[in-house]
């Protein structure tokens, strides 16, 4: 079966060709396969899996929006080409659409019933809410640090701006979870520069710890540049950096030249008297490290 080999199913009479075979009786599929223009999945774990996946089941239903409907929330994301922060363990992958007059949550697709009219725009040929509405939509229905990660990176591509959003959030008022969509504006900040770093911002904010600003420049006793910090607290002299592996890799560097530079790069911090906190992706979700961080600027700041 074309199944177990070039074939998945991505739905009911839904198929994604996922690679080009030898077997004759598939020559179909591989014709579908080695054609201009075609893209074959390529993510086999994680994060980037579950992007690309939402991304084969959102083109799945082109054409085939319900009448009345728009793409909305993550589908809308992937529509306008923003990334989705991150993807919570086990949660199943479904379209999701806004639609006036009624909503339901089947396997594959989460209809919401919301008023549309003038919130919609044709791109690509999807019917999907705009910009500014599906950041508001973001805003309001998935938690704090996903959707501050979101709107960050808009402000950060300029699809948008910080005042053109709250702008439109004020003539667009929701009946409920407005607090939330506040929170989202007060907390948003284009100068960080990965969703990693958003979401760390966040949790700060959740952890009550104060003080920090995103990409401060630290000198030395004679003015000289040290070092371009991801988070700061220059009163309490404590940097937070997010620790992840793919930062060794950019520009084509030699990972193990990059390392060697960022462990020179900490030392010079350290001896500074500047405390230095290194982020990962999982601390990211578990409160050990932002405690220890809370504790030390509490102690470093007396």
């Amino acid at each position: 079966m074309a199944e177990r080999c070039c074939l998945r199913k991505v739905r009911r009479g839904i198929y994604v060709v996922t690679s080009v075979c030898a077997e004759p009786t598939h020559r179909f599929i591989a014709t579908i396969g080695e054609a201009s223009g075609t893209t074959l999945p390529c993510e086999s774990t994680g994060a980037m899996k579950c992007n690309e996946d939402l991304r084969i089941l959102v083109r799945s239903y082109a054409g085939g929006c319900p009448d009345g409907a728009a793409f909305s929330h993550r589908s809308a994301l992937v529509v306008h080409g923003l990334s989705i922060p991150y993807f919570e363990n086990g949660a199943p992958l479904r379209v999701e659409f806004v639609h006036p007059e009624f909503g339901v949550r089947r396997s594959f697709v989460h209809i919401r019933k919301r008023p549309l009219e003038g919130k919609t725009e044709v791109v690509n040929d999807f019917q999907v809410t705009s910009l500014p509405q599906t950041l508001l939509d973001v805003a309001r229905d998935y938690p704090l640090a996903f959707s501050v990660a979101v709107l960050d990176s808009a402000l950060r591509r300029n699809l948008i701006s910080a005042r053109e959003f709250a702008d439109y959030c004020a003539r667009n008022p929701v009946r409920t979870r407005q607090g939330r969509i506040d929170a989202v504006i007060a907390n948003a900040d284009a100068r960080r520069e990965s969703v990693a770093e958003s979401i760390t911002a966040v949790r700060f904010v959740e952890y009550s710890i104060a003080g920090f600003e995103p990409q401060v420049v630290i000198r030395d006793e004679k003015g000289d540049f040290v070092a371009r910090t991801d988070f700061a607290n220059p009163k309490a002299r404590v940097v937070a950096e997010f620790d992840g592996a793919g930062k060794y890799y950019l520009d084509g560097a030699d990972p193990k030249r990059a390392f060697e530079l960022e462990r020179r790069r900490e030392y010079s911090l350290r001896n500074l008297g500047i405390q230095v906190f290194r982020i990962t992706w999982k601390d990211l979700f578990r409160g050990d490290l932002f405690l220890r961080i809370k504790d030390s600027v509490k102690r470093r700041s007396g």
